[in-house]
């Protein structure tokens, strides 16, 4: 049995998520539920895999290709997806956007296009417009339930020759999706028949809830199939200070490619040691950490939607999500704009959300929050929620009696 009640104070560490709030926010004393790092202690395991490594006098270069790593990344996805990796299947990189980034410009040009599901992670706008390629939006549909793909309309965005590439956030931020075998067979197969890639970033598949749990595109590679799989422990084991990553695929020529590159483009041959003490403990000794964690999130989920539906079901809709440790709230009931929710939020309520927009191609209606976090911190969050959002209800009041 895990604490994850206890409440960490990480002001003053350095961490974005605390000291670097005046980075996207009108004020730095705001309590912070926006960026998708948790606020709970990394798994001791895992801390003591890296002191043990300290211990030894000389820190130098390291490599990654050991059977300590590759036996753990074969482990994990064995035992909780099910799914049989291949020592050749799996290769380190600096970092999962890293990998993104290098798949998109060695398979497509400028000017081609990038479908990826809207709402998005804010990220992969930003590196496909950082790399001239074009966004070809392929919109989640809300349906009152869940999400869900117009495959009709994806397919007609695939057969377009110079739409190249389908980035796949699965599961979803930050709607919090996850995407069925029958879903993701259909992707697959419109996606071979009208030659698209997938790159399929499966960095929150540890925090699936869904009855069916995490379907991991690794189950549909064969010998070179256009599909790679990249991911990495900084979400599950609350370690994102490290960067490292690592992709699985079985797609040779894109697997030389990659690690050329790393080598005599960007002199990345080198890993970080403590990230290999790091693989190995948490894939071989957290899973029920894991498991206790996302028993905990869900819990404060539900707190959540009992909240808004007591305090706050005349601004916001809530859905819980089946997968990640976010949630995307809705708050068009309440008839304010971004720009004015945003104001109340951070000017009266000092909370710091996800802001939607940075999420989608335009305006937003939504917010992104963080649970990951004591249930204490929560609770005060919940708070603060209700007293911008109350705060705009008076406001309008004095309005409409005018």
């Amino acid at each position: 049995m895990y604490n994850f009640d206890e409440q960490i104070d990480r002001a003053g560490t350095d961490c974005i998520k605390y000291d670097a709030m005046d980075l996207i926010y009108d004020h730095d004393d705001l309590l912070p539920f926006w960026i998708a790092d948790m606020d709970f202690k990394t798994p001791q395991p895992i801390i003591e895999a890296m002191k043990k490594r300290l211990d030894h006098p000389v820190i130098g270069y390291s490599k990654w290709n050991t059977d300590h790593f590759y036996d753990a990344v074969k482990h994990w996805y064995q035992t909780r997806f099910n799914a049989k990796v291949m020592n050749s299947d799996v290769h380190y990189a600096p970092t999962v956007l890293f990998t993104i980034t290098e798949v998109i410009r060695t398979l497509t040009h400028s000017g081609d296009g990038i479908i990826i599901n809207t709402p998005s992670y804010n990220n992969f706008i930003n590196l496909i417009e950082g790399n001239k390629r074009t966004i070809i939006e392929a919109p989640l549909i809300d349906n009152g339930l869940n999400y869900t793909m117009d495959m009709e309309y994806f397919e007609s965005l695939c057969k377009k020759p110079e739409n190249k590439i389908f980035l796949l956030c699965n599961p979803h931020n930050p709607t919090g999706k996850v995407f069925t075998k029958e879903e993701l067979d259909t992707v697959v197969e419109i996606c071979a028949a009208h030659d698209v890639f997938i790159i399929a970033d499966e960095i929150h598949m540890d925090f699936v809830r869904h009855p069916d749990g995490h379907q991991t595109l690794v189950n549909w590679m064969k010998p070179d199939s256009p599909i790679i799989v990249v991911t990495c422990l900084g979400k599950t084991f609350n370690i994102s200070g490290l960067p490292h990553s690592f992709y699985i695929t079985k797609h040779r020529y894109l697997t030389l490619d990659l690690n050329r590159k790393l080598i005599s483009v960007y002199g990345l041959g080198s890993t970080n040691p403590l990230i290999n003490c790091a693989v190995q403990a948490a894939y071989m000794e957290c899973a029920d950490w894991v498991d206790e964690v996302n028993q905990y999130i869900e819990e404060n989920m539900q707190m959540v939607k009992q909240f808004v539906d007591d305090e706050l079901s005349d601004a916001l809709d809530v859905r819980i999500p089946d997968a990640t440790f976010l949630m995307w709230i809705d708050f068009s009931k309440s008839g304010h704009d971004e720009q004015t929710v945003q104001q109340a939020l951070q000017h009266i309520g000092k909370i710091a959300v996800g802001i939607g927009s940075t999420y989608e191609i335009g305006e937003s209606t939504h917010f992104r929050l963080n649970l990951a976090c004591d249930r204490e911190r929560l609770k005060e969050g919940l708070s603060r929620m209700k007293q911008a959002f109350d705060s705009l209800s008076v406001e309008a009041k004095k309005v409409s009696s005018k």
